[in-house]
C-alpha cells in the first residue's frame, strides 16, 4: 500500500521540489563567501575596503538633520538601539544591506553576522 502525498503528483515533482532547495541553500553559501566583509570586523576597515573594491555608499539612505548633515557617523548607515543597516551598491551596480552592531559611544560598529 503506497501513501499518497496531495499537492504532490508523483516522484518526478518531488525530485524537482528537492533540486529547487538544494539549489537554493548552495546558491546562498556561494553569495556568502564572495562578500568582502567578515562577521565582526570594524566598519571602518570595512568600508574603506569597500570604497578601495570599487563599491559606492548609497548616501541617501541614512538619516539627514534638518540642516542636511549626516545624522549618524555615517551617512549610507541607518542605526536602532543596537542594530544598524548600511547600504551599497557593489561594483555591478547592485544594492546591498550590510547589518551593523551598534558602536556605543566612540566605539565603532561591527558587521553583525549575516
Amino acid at each position: 500500500m503506497s501513501v499518497r502525498y496531495p499537492g504532490i503528483v508523483n516522484w518526478r515533482s518531488r525530485v524537482a521540489i528537492a533540486a529547487c532547495f538544494v539549489s537554493l541553500f548552495t546558491f546562498q553559501g556561494a553569495s556568502r563567501a564572495q562578500e568582502p566583509y567578515a562577521s565582526g570586523e570594524g566598519y571602518r576597515a570595512v568600508r574603506q575596503s569597500l570604497l578601495a573594491k570599487g563599491w559606492t555608499p548609497v548616501s541617501s539612505y541614512g538619516l539627514k538633520t534638518a540642516s542636511g548633515k549626516s545624522l549618524y557617523r555615517y551617512p549610507e548607515v541607518v542605526c536602532g538601539p543596537t542594530l544598524c543597516n548600511a547600504k551599497w551598491r557593489d561594483g555591478g551596480g547592485e544594492e546591498r544591506l550590510i547589518s551593523l552592531v551598534r558602536g556605543q559611544g566612540d566605539e565603532d560598529h561591527r558587521v553583525a553576522p549575516q
